[in-house]
C-alpha cells in the first residue's frame, strides 16, 4: 500500500507542520555555518559524507540489544514517526513497504508486521459482523508488532487497537495474581476460599469468615474459571490500595506507551474503600479502561520473564539513497515481576485453557498437529456497558513452541451487540493455529 494514494492523504500531507519544519531547518542550517566555514578554511571539501552529514543532520545513536551494539544513524525519531503515520494505514497495512514524503524528503517505510499473519487475520475479522473487533500478536522477546488489525461497525468510534476505553474486565485478574504471587508469599497451589456463585461479587461474599457453605479452592483454579469473590479477597486481605496501584502502573496503566502511532493510555483509579479494592481485583468494575494493544503488552511481559518491552510496528526506514534513517531496537523499560512469578503466571494462564474459561474453545487441542505442540495461556473477560446493549468479550494469551523459539503473544477485543457472535478466544484459537502451522 503506497500512503500517497490512501484516500485523505493528501490532505493530510497539507496538514503537516510546514512553518515548524521549516523553521527547524532553518535553525539547523544556522548551527552549521561555522562548522562550513572552518570547513572551507581548512581545504577539507574532500569529505562530501561529512558535509552531507551535517546538511541531512544524521545522528549516530548506539542500541544495546540482547549483547549486541547496534549502530544506526538516524533523522527521523518516533515523535516524528507519529506526526507522519495514519493509524488506519498502519492498521489496513497487510506487510507492504509504505512510500512518504516528509519534509521535502521521499522515504520509503518497511513494518514489522508478519504479512501471512496480518493479511489472515484482516480476512477473518473483515467479515465479521461484530459492532468492534480488535486483534494485536507481539514478539514478546523484541516487542515487534507482527499483527494490527480490527474491524469498526460504530459511527464515531475510534481506533480500537489502540484505543483504551475499553473496561478491562477480568483481564486485570493477571496483574492482581502476579501482585500476589510476586510479594505476598502465594503460589498457584495456593487455597482460596469463597461463598455463593462465582460470578457474583456481594459484600457478604467477602468475609474471612467460614462456615459450612464456603468453598476452598486454588488460586489456579480461581484464575483459570475466573471466580470473582476469591479474587475480591485478595485485594481486600492481601494487596490492598497500595500493591493494586503499584502492580497496576508497573504494568503499564497510567502511563504512556512509547509507540510509533498513538496510543491512549490505559487507566486506572484505586480509592479507599476496601469494597472498591474487591473490584478492581476481579476487574468487577467499568472505570479500569485498557487498550487491546497494552492487553497484548501484558501478556508478552508474561512470557518474557517479566520485562516489559515496548512495542514497535516500524522496522526501518529509508531515503531515498537507500540509506537508513531510522532503524527501531529493543526497548526493555523495567523488570515488572520476577521470572519466578512469571513460571507461575504461566502455569496459572495455562489452566484457563486446560480446564478454566477456554477449555470449551480449545478443546481438542493436545490432539491437533499444530496446537498440540504449543504450551497455551490466556485469560478471558467479559462485562456489559451500562445500558447493557455491548458486551465486552477479552481473550488476551500467548502460544509458545515447546521444542522451539517461537513465542507469540496476542490481545482479542471482540465487542458483541444484542447477537453473540464468534467469540474473542475463537480468533485467538484461529490467530495460533494459523501462526506456528507456517
Amino acid at each position: 500500500m503506497i500512503m500517497q494514494n490512501h484516500k485523505g492523504w493528501q490532505n493530510y500531507q497539507r496538514k503537516l507542520r510546514r512553518k515548524e519544519l521549516r523553521q527547524r531547518f532553518l535553525k539547523q542550517s544556522l548551527w552549521s555555518l561555522p562548522f562550513l566555514a572552518l570547513l572551507i578554511l581548512g581545504g577539507l571539501f574532500a569529505r562530501v559524507d561529512l558535509l552531507s552529514g551535517l546538511f541531512g543532520g544524521i545522528l549516530q545513536t548506539q542500541n544495546q540489544c540482547e549483547g549486541k551494539t547496534i549502530v544506526a544513524s538516524s533523522i527521523l525519531t518516533k515523535e516524528n514517526l507519529k506526526e507522519i503515520l495514519e493509524p488506519e494505514v498502519m492498521l489496513g497495512n497487510s506487510g507492504q513497504k509504505i512510500d512518504f514524503n516528509y519534509a521535502g524528503s521521499f522515504f520509503t517505510l518497511e513494518t514489522t508486521l508478519n504479512n501471512g499473519l496480518q493479511h489472515y487475520m484482516s480476512e477473518k475479522i473483515k467479515h465479521a459482523r461484530s459492532p468492534l473487533i480488535g486483534f494485536v500478536a507481539i514478539e514478546p522477546s523484541t516487542g515487534r508488532i507482527l499483527s494490527l488489525t480490527e474491524s469498526n461497525n460504530i459511527e464515531e468510534q475510534g481506533e480500537v487497537c489502540l484505543g483504551s476505553q475499553f473496561p478491562a474486565a477480568s483481564v486485570f485478574k493477571i496483574v492482581t495474581a502476579a501482585a500476589a504471587i510476586d510479594r505476598c508469599n502465594i503460589s498457584a497451589d495456593t487455597k482460596l476460599t469463597y461463598n455463593g456463585r462465582r460470578h457474583t461479587l456481594y459484600k457478604n461474599q467477602l468475609t474471612d469468615q467460614t462456615n459450612r457453605y464456603t468453598n476452598s479452592v486454588s488460586l489456579k483454579d480461581s484464575f483459570a474459571k475466573s471466580i470473582n469473590p476469591a479474587f475480591g479477597k485478595l485485594g481486600i486481605f492481601y494487596l490492598k490500595k497500595n500493591l493494586l496501584e503499584e502492580y497496576a502502573i508497573r504494568f503499564g496503566f497510567n502511563r504512556q506507551i512509547d509507540f510509533e502511532l498513538p496510543v491512549q493510555p490505559s487507566h486506572i483509579a484505586v480509592g479507599n474503600d476496601p469494597y472498591h479494592w474487591a473490584e478492581i481485583a476481579c476487574g468487577f468494575n467499568r472505570q479500569t479502561l485498557i487498550s487491546p494493544l497494552h492487553a497484548a503488552i501484558m501478556a508478552a511481559t508474561i512470557v518474557n520473564d517479566g520485562k516489559l518491552v515496548n512495542p514497535t510496528i516500524v522496522d526501518h526506514v529509508i531515503d531515498s539513497r537507500k540509506e537508513s534513517v531510522y532503524s527501531n531496537s529493543t526497548d526493555v523499560v523495567r523488570q515488572v515481576i520476577s521470572s519466578e512469578t512469571c513460571e507461575q503466571m504461566k502455569e496459572l494462564m495455562s489452566a484457563t485453557i486446560s480446564r478454566g474459561t477456554s477449555q470449551r474453545t480449545f478443546r481438542g487441542y493436545r490432539r491437533d498437529r499444530v496446537l498440540s505442540k504449543l504450551l497455551i495461556g490466556g485469560k478471558t473477560g467479559s462485562i456489559k456497558n451500562r445500558s447493557n446493549e455491548l458486551l465486552y468479550d477479552w481473550f488476551v494469551g500467548f502460544g509458545i513452541e515447546k521444542g522451539g523459539a517461537k513465542k507469540l503473544a496476542l490481545a482479542v477485543l471482540v465487542v458483541h451487540g444484542k447477537l453473540l457472535r464468534a467469540r474473542a478466544q475463537e480468533y485467538a484459537r484461529l490467530a495460533l493455529r494459523y501462526y506456528f502451522s507456517t
